[in-house]
């Protein structure tokens, strides 16, 4: 369903970037916080970060064996102090850059792909593979899903909804990994498709620039 990176390779990109947070600082303006997807690392956005190219960012690293709780908790620690923020999040990511909300101020989001309603497909995986931590916070009636529904957003958020790639064992059309009924289920956020697969957006000159103007438009509204 995810694909995984392992210990080793956590570890590895850990070393060559030095911690769990790698930071860019040229102004005093918005911080853009990155935060990858399950069993990704940062590098997953290096195209994105390529076309954007924001003045100050952070790029978050996580490890998808961690409990949803001790990931937010890190990534709390990491960016506090530092705000104001405007964060993109792809797939899992976009429920981490949710929750940071209601730690941080944060003045406006992208997620992509991510499964506000959460996955039906882990609802069964879990009972499969238990020790999986992932498959566990990210079903239907978990935690993390269940807190992120109780949350009520009074920010500008996009979440950039992928529509291709469908697979035959999620329960309705997907992109290869979230339902399209999972990535729309939210309201208080604006929804644009966009014809990829789960991957492919993070490739994608079209992605760029609506994280582009979405970050613009932050910016003009801070300003007022």
């Amino acid at each position: 369903m995810w694909p995984r990176v392992n210990n080793s390779m956590l570890n590895y990109i850990r070393n060559l970037f030095g911690s769990t947070a790698t930071e860019k600082h040229t102004t005093d303006d918005i911080n853009v916080i990155w935060l990858h997807g399950a069993n990704q690392t940062s590098l997953s956005f290096k195209y994105l970060q390529m076309q954007t190219n924001f003045t100050n960012e952070i790029s978050i690293n996580y490890s998808s064996m961690n409990r949803f709780q001790d990931n937010i908790e890190m990534i709390v620690d990491s960016v506090k102090g530092k705000g104001p923020h405007f964060v993109i999040g792809h797939s899992m990511g976009g429920l981490y850059a949710l929750h940071l909300t209601q730690w941080v101020r944060v003045v406006g989001g992208v997620s992509i792909s991510t499964p506000f309603r959460g996955s039906s497909t882990a609802d069964w995986a879990k009972y499969i593979v238990p020790s999986y931590p992932l498959f566990r916070d990210i079903g239907r009636k978990s935690d993390p899903i269940r807190e992120a529904n109780e949350m009520q957003l009074q920010i500008p958020w996009t979440q950039i909804v992928t529509t291709t790639g469908s697979v035959p064992y999620h329960n309705g059309p997907n992109d290869g990994v979230c339902t399209l009924a999972s990535m729309t289920h939210r309201g208080d956020m604006e929804h644009i498709e966009v014809a990829h697969t789960h991957y492919e957006t993070m490739c994608s000159d079209n992605v760029a620039e609506i994280i582009k103007r979405k970050y613009t438009h932050a910016i003009q509204l801070k300003m007022q």
